[in-house]
């Protein structure tokens, strides 16, 4: 199974934290979060990864050549400072035709097991998605969905009736792909936007969290300092 790492972002809420460094490379108990999300991906079945790189890509990279990783490959991404379906859509000509794979968000640390789960999920496309909204550590800046019958109906950061949130970890195919291309046309180039398009068409199923799995959206210095205290300690 192929993993898809999308690490091109500045990371502008974190930047007092980060001091202009990726935040994918922020520490958490001991190791970079981008190197945590490589960990427990291996673990779970995924032994190749393309990591999409844009803001300060050169510090990803030397830490990669500091750490070696096997089946690690880098895409810089020129158009990084658009929406992040842009490095989606990088990877199209490494993704071979009808292939599944794991998308994940660099800042979204997640338990291994589920990352496990979706792979033996026999439907594709598939979102994971957190339906315990207490669990969620910031509910206003969450890219929200609605469910029915185990499928997204709607999803964005807006949605007024939503019972989920996208927690960041998608099995796709190269139709991702198709729908990105629909919804850059429309002049709208993030993630969302393209997944907007695709359940236009096509079913996107779920698979909720188990309520005990801890993950988070490391996005701002409290969800970070939280990720500190709960990653890995429980």
């Amino acid at each position: 199974m192929l993993g898809v790492i999308i690490a091109a972002g500045r990371g502008g809420r974190l930047s007092k934290v980060t001091g202009g460094m990726p935040k994918t490379l922020l520490l958490v108990n001991g190791k970079p979060i981008i190197k945590w999300i490589i960990d427990e991906s291996y673990a779970s079945g995924i032994k190749e990864f393309l990591v999409v790189t844009g803001y300060n890509s050169e510090k990803i990279r030397d830490y990669f050549n500091k750490n070696p990783r096997d089946n690690l490959t880098f895409i810089y991404n020129p158009l990084w400072e658009r929406g992040n379906g842009i490095s989606v859509l990088s990877v199209e000509k490494m993704i071979d035709r009808s292939k599944e794979f794991v998308l994940m968000m660099s800042d979204h640390l997640i338990e291994g097991g589920v990352i496990n789960a979706i792979i033996k999920e026999r439907r594709c496309p598939l979102l994971a998605v957190e339906k315990n909204i207490d669990k969620v550590f910031d509910i206003m800046d969450a890219t929200k969905v609605y469910i029915d019958n185990e499928r997204v109906i709607s999803i964005g950061k807006d949605l007024k009736r939503f019972n989920g949130v996208d927690a960041g970890l998608f099995l796709l195919n190269d139709s991702i792909f198709h729908f990105l291309k629909k919804s850059i046309k429309k002049g709208e180039d993030s993630l969302t936007a393209g997944i907007q398009e695709m359940i236009k068409r096509h079913k996107l199923y779920t698979y909720s969290i188990p309520n005990e799995v801890y993950w988070i959206d490391v996005d701002s210095k409290e969800s970070y300092n939280n990720a500190i205290q709960m990653w890995r300690r429980r």
